[in-house]
């Protein structure tokens, strides 16, 4: 394979001379996002293939450049992947998902620090609202769409619900309520689009027929960026513990299984009666027949056994009758008796 040298470099107004600039030597592609006031920008390397085989995606490799002649590489402290970064729109500082899944989420600042951390999960994209007050995290694509939104200025966790099938998010010029879709080709069954409130709630459900696909969803851009939107109350601690996944309990280990079960033995009149392990219902109860059928198997076993048990007890009286008469003719041989007094 042939490679080739790539360079990025920033250049100020008219000066042809470079303020700072980053060459990379065997990669595939470079890419580059700067903040919304273009004195910051992210550079992504990637390479199609990893050398170190440790991943099916490739390597990418991520550096910070700026106005101020700063050129260095950010380091991440999870392997594998970088799935996505994006600037806030609002504030100089940018989020990344990183590592293999469930991938790693934090803030940076301009300084390459990390400012916060919102742990791991199964993310691929990062989703800012055009005012930067709120972002969504989200797993589309061959991720379940599990989303979790935040505020941006105290990083506490709004909402987390899931839109399955999501191969388009948009958020709304208003910042508060976004849409989600189904499309062609990505998913050609099931077409529909929604729009929710940051809360999760779906305002607006829309699906096509069987025999129709959707294609494009768009909305009607502002000119201007409206005023940042309230932002809703944050999830309690008893919310967040509610929207994990629990662990499976028997349904004697859960609160009030051992109550329900006593008083369902206490008041049930209907509950079948049990005697010596043989199943005896309630004379106002229909039967069914596999039911009665294997009653008639447990009173013939039982049956048998008794049988048995008689059986065997009269073979071992015979034996001991006939072992008895044995050891009275071996002792009048011993003593010469005639075998006529016997008679």
């Amino acid at each position: 394979k042939q490679w080739y040298q790539r360079r990025v470099a920033i250049t100020a107004g008219e000066k042809t001379a470079a303020i700072a600039n980053r060459s990379f030597a065997k990669v595939d592609s470079v890419d580059i996002k700067f903040n919304k006031t273009g004195k910051y920008g992210i550079i992504m390397a990637a390479n199609d293939v990893d050398k170190s085989g440790t991943s099916y995606y490739g390597q990418t490799l991520l550096y910070f450049i700026s106005t101020r002649g700063e050129s260095n590489q950010i380091i991440l402290d999870k392997n594998g992947p970088v799935y996505s970064a994006q600037w806030n729109p609002s504030r100089d500082e940018f989020i990344i998902l990183y590592g293999f899944m469930p991938c790693k989420a934090a803030v940076y600042n301009t300084k390459c620090d990390v400012i916060h951390n919102f742990g791991e999960n199964h993310y691929n994209e990062i989703l800012f609202n055009p005012q930067g007050n709120m972002v969504g995290l989200c797993g589309f694509g061959n991720l379940r769409g599990k989303m979790k939104f935040y505020d941006t200025t105290t990083k506490k966790m709004l909402s987390e619900f899931t839109a399955s099938d999501t191969t388009y998010f948009e958020w709304a010029p208003s910042g508060d309520i976004f849409i989600t879709g189904t499309l062609s080709p990505r998913l050609r069954q099931d077409n529909e689009f929604k729009i929710w409130n940051v809360k999760g709630k779906i305002l607006h459900h829309h699906r096509v027929d069987k025999d129709v696909q959707l294609w494009q969803l768009k909305w009607v851009n502002s000119p201007t960026v409206l005023p940042a939107p309230p932002i809703p109350a944050p999830l309690t601690s008893k919310e967040i513990a509610a929207a994990k996944p629990q662990a499976y309990r028997p349904p004697s280990s859960r609160s009030g299984g051992p109550q329900a079960t006593r008083k369902l033995i206490d008041h049930g009149s209907n509950l079948p009666n049990v005697n010596d392990g043989v199943y005896k219902p309630h004379s106002g109860n229909q039967v069914s027949k596999q039911a009665l059928k294997n009653q008639r198997k447990r009173e013939n076993r039982a049956a048998n056994k008794a049988t048995d048990a008689a059986t065997t007890d009269s073979k071992d009286f015979q034996a001991a009758v006939v072992d008895e008469r044995e050891k009275k003719l071996k002792n009048l041989k011993k003593k010469k008796v005639p075998t006529a007094t016997l008679r």
